[in-house]
């Protein structure tokens, strides 16, 4: 990025705008987003660079352990086109599959209100997808 504190300065922004805080640790920030059904969830926003040298900022959210069932799966891949942002990915992680949101921004072009309005988006679908997850088990 331009300078190491740029992706802070926009965090920060983020944090004004969504009227919340962040906590950095291991080179991620963590940022609390309430969502419209009064809950809370957790985005992290980190820096990458991509196989051709181009600096990214990405986000993601974490659904949470899924049992793997075929049925489910399809349904989180085919919503994966009807996204605004992000897109459904499965992490198998410590024995479980782990469900999570994540977005990829280049990162000379991105806008703390840009970011913002990602970020609220991202915690939105997560919210609504716990829901549906629960329902479905």
């Amino acid at each position: 990025m331009k300078n190491k504190d740029y992706l802070k300065e926009i965090i920060k922004e983020v944090c004004e705008i969504l009227n919340t805080n962040f906590e950095y640790e291991d080179e991620v920030y963590y940022i609390s987003v309430k969502t419209e059904n009064e809950g809370f969830e957790e985005v992290s926003i980190y820096q990458t660079i991509d196989s051709y040298g181009v600096e990214k900022i990405d986000c993601t959210v974490t659904i949470g352990p899924i049992i793997r069932n075929p049925d489910l799966i399809y349904t989180f891949l085919k919503n994966n086109f009807e996204l605004d942002y992000g897109a459904y990915a499965l992490i198998h992680e410590d024995d479980m599959d782990v469900l999570v949101i994540v977005e990829s921004l280049v990162a000379d072009t991105t806008t703390a209100d840009d970011l913002s309005a990602i970020i609220s988006y991202m915690a939105e679908v997560a919210s609504e997808t716990k829901g549906l997850i629960t329902k479905s088990y």
